[in-house]
């Protein structure tokens, strides 16, 4: 354990509790030793009066000379410039919380109101603020911040962010949609897009993407959705008259992004969802495709679905996806599953 040095780049208070540390580790118990011993660790250009024989007074000598109110305003600069990152950004909120701490601890932030406005500044968008200046008023401690942060960001771990990788589980079967590098043998002969396995393998997975520039999803916004192992779009057959392949329903499978229409789906919340803005991991959610039909110059809908009919390709039993111009039922409901 090495001898603690105050050069003036520590608060005082914090370089006397680590002086007491040491001395304990080395056995040392009398004060008079204690305060020598704190003495001749002060950086020789900081001058303190000779006459300390406490270490109270040693804080105060310390905290009086020039050096303290520069390490203390630079403390509050550094508070000004921290901004939150959560896991999912690549930060660290265990590292991010001492670092808040030690912060006001050093520059002397006692004042629970100064202390949630330097907070607030640090977040890193509007959920964020929205839920703490929700609660506000209820903070009346540190511990009370504290604890309104932990929960507003174990909140925001819940929400599926643009660009997150995704995977979905059909309510009705508990299989995972899913596509690999097999083609249809009838229809498109496009990738095919059919319901996996029961546990969630390397095929089952898709980054979903919103067509606007926004953090979060919000139900009612288009997005799409691509498959992580090859890169192509769960999309619809162009002019609807290809059949899935079991059902005669309107097949489904993966293709390029040519055709806006074909591989955008409308993000809606299942029957039994509780209602919300934005679109959590674990949610049930319905999948809308629309589009113009030329013929009858009208616009139409149509819903992702799936069922326990499969169809048979190069000697594999594939449950079969596709999509039907009726209302939603019990077939057309996925739980969504955020992945990363």
């Amino acid at each position: 354990m090495d001898i603690p040095k105050y050069t003036g780049s520590v608060h005082p208070e914090q370089y006397i509790k680590e002086m007491r540390a040491y001395c304990n580790f080395k056995h040392i118990t009398d004060e008079r030793e204690i305060v020598k011993l704190s003495k001749t660790m002060v950086d020789s250009t900081i001058v303190i009066p000779s006459e300390i024989e406490s270490c109270e007074d040693l804080i105060k000598a310390l905290k009086g000379h020039i050096t303290f109110p520069i390490f203390k305003n630079s403390c509050k600069r550094k508070l000004h410039l921290l901004k939150y990152r959560s896991e999912r950004e690549g930060g660290d909120t265990p590292k991010f919380i001492a670092n808040f701490l030690s912060l006001c601890r050093d520059a002397e932030i006692d004042d629970v109101d100064i202390q949630k406005n330097t907070l607030y500044y640090t977040l890193p968008n509007d959920f964020f603020r929205n839920e703490f200046i929700r609660k506000y008023d209820d903070i009346k401690s540190i511990m009370d911040l504290l604890i309104l942060f932990e929960n507003t960001l174990n909140e925001y771990s819940k929400f599926i962010l643009n660009g997150a990788v995704v995977a979905l589980k059909h309510v009705g079967t508990g299989k995972y949609l899913s596509s690999n590098d097999k083609t249809y043998v009838t229809g498109s002969k496009d990738q095919v897009a059919f319901c996996g396995q029961f546990l969630r393998d390397s095929h089952a997975t898709w980054t979903i993407k919103c067509l606007d520039n926004r953090d979060m999803l919000p139900y009612g916004c288009t997005i799409y959705l691509q498959h992580e192992k090859t890169k192509k779009f769960l999309e619809i057959c162009s002019d609807r008259h290809n059949k899935s392949p079991a059902s005669n329903n309107t097949e489904v499978g993966c293709g390029s992004d040519n055709n806006y229409s074909d591989y955008t789906w409308i993000l809606e919340q299942g029957k039994s969802e509780k209602k919300d803005s934005n679109l959590k991991s674990r949610d049930t959610i319905i999948l809308r495709n629309t589009y113009s039909d030329y013929i009858t110059n009208q616009q139409r809908n149509e819903v992702l679905g799936s069922h326990e009919i499969t169809f048979a390709l190069e000697g594999e039993s594939f449950q079969e996806v596709f999509v039907h111009g009726g209302e939603p039922n019990e077939n057309d409901e996925w739980i969504i599953e955020l992945i990363e």
